[in-house]
């Protein structure tokens, strides 16, 4: 069947929409022009919005991908995804997954070997994968595909004297106008402390490039992709001020322009002391996914053993600009948690769920995910820990520069 004269094209689009990425790459074969059209980037776009649109109006969590650092006797990096089926949690273990699509010579790599693993993000389906500070890869779970992302930093760019290992990754992006994937990478010249280098790295050229904008303020930060959140092509993390708390602000980059801009955080957000409340130090300030958008977490200890948690959410944004918030919301507030050494906040669900990670001990095997259903004030081990939280949605996007 070379041509589908019994289906208006826009139909079968709308057929094919509704189908898993499984059956899709099957289905390639059928004809030249269902090759064309699965491949096509308007259809990847159109595919991946619609599943996504799917899990909201069926009131179903996006599932989240999470990866799981290794502790004690397990001597790799796990990859999970937590979605929900009816009432339950599930938790399923995509490591094997990995294991089968990555490249043999980068799982036969002594230097990978001894290096840790972690997940920089994960954006239209695609994961992001860091080995130790330079070593980046990309890889599509749908379609197996997986990508050795080129090395970062060229050393060659730079002198001898400044600290390479002052760099680091801040996040997995997308161009929403060049339907690119981008990743954006910082280097800290340790000899000038206000002076910070951005690179993003183009998966359409597979290289990477100095940005010439950077952020307007050039105060002292301290960047962290740990406490970072991308919404609709835009990145924001939070950059926290050496000196004084006051210096805490948001950082947003948008990688459709190229552009970071600055804002500050809402009032009545800061620490605060009254006696009572006091701030927990390891996990004070978190940014993340609230629902369906950006929200600001912070973790307040009552004493050595407890812990409160509020969230903050954009209620509104400069103009049409989303990546400078203008107003908040406080929107949860949990009083107590008991929480022993630690408590990390990961990301609230669509259905209101708040997955955090409780430290009960004194080391990281005694850390456990967590479910926290506010209104019933219900908890949920899921039985694993996570070390970060993305939203993920199958995909068709492809990792092969010659699509674009």
């Amino acid at each position: 069947m070379e041509t589908n004269s019994f289906l208006h094209v826009d139909v079968l689009e709308e057929i094919l929409m509704r189908l898993p990425v499984k059956d899709l790459l099957r289905w390639k074969v059928v004809s030249k022009h269902w090759y064309a059209l699965i491949r096509s980037c308007i259809f990847n776009k159109k595919h991946y919005k619609f599943k996504h649109a799917m899990y909201i109006t069926n009131c179903n969590d996006v599932p989240l991908f999470l990866d799981d650092p290794p502790t004690g006797d397990k001597h790799q990096t796990q990859f999970y995804l937590l979605s929900k089926q009816g009432d339950d949690n599930v938790v399923l273990d995509i490591t094997r997954d990995f294991e089968r699509d990555i490249p043999p010579k980068l799982a036969n790599d002594l230097e990978l070997r001894n290096m840790s693993l972690s997940c920089l993000g994960v954006v239209n389906g695609v994961v992001g994968l860091q080995w130790g500070r330079h070593r980046l890869a990309l890889w599509n779970p749908a379609t197996r595909e997986f990508k050795d992302v080129a090395r970062w930093p060229i050393t060659s760019d730079y002198n001898e004297d400044v600290n390479l290992y002052g760099s680091r990754i801040l996040g997995l992006g997308f161009d929403l106008k060049s339907n690119n994937f981008e990743i954006l990478g910082l280097i800290d010249d340790h000899r000038e402390s206000t002076i910070y280098d951005f690179h993003l790295y183009s998966l359409k050229t597979d290289s990477w490039t100095r940005l010439k904008e950077a952020p307007t303020s050039r105060v002292d930060f301290q960047f962290s992709n740990n406490d970072a959140y991308l919404e609709n092509g835009i990145y924001y993390w939070l950059a926290s001020g050496r000196n004084k708390l006051s210096d805490n602000m948001i950082i947003s980059f948008n990688f459709s322009t190229k552009m970071f801009k600055e804002t500050i955080l809402p009032k009545g957000f800061l620490c605060r002391n009254d006696g009572n409340v006091k701030c927990v130090s390891k996990y004070l300030l978190v940014i993340g996914k609230y629902k369906e958008g950006l929200g600001l977490f912070i973790n307040r200890a009552v004493d050595n053993n407890n812990g409160g948690i509020e969230i903050w959410a954009v209620t509104k944004y400069e103009g049409d600009d989303e990546g400078v918030p203008l107003c908040w919301e406080l929107v949860v507030r949990v009083a107590q948690i008991q929480c022993y050494n630690g408590l990390y906040i990961g990301t609230i669900r669509v259905c209101g769920d708040l997955l955090f990670l409780i430290q009960y001990g004194d080391s990281a095997e005694e850390e456990f995910g967590t479910l926290y259903d506010p209104p019933t004030n219900t908890f949920n081990n899921i039985g694993i820990g996570f070390c970060t939280s993305f939203t993920y949605v199958e995909s068709l996007f492809s990792l092969s520069k010659m699509l674009f």
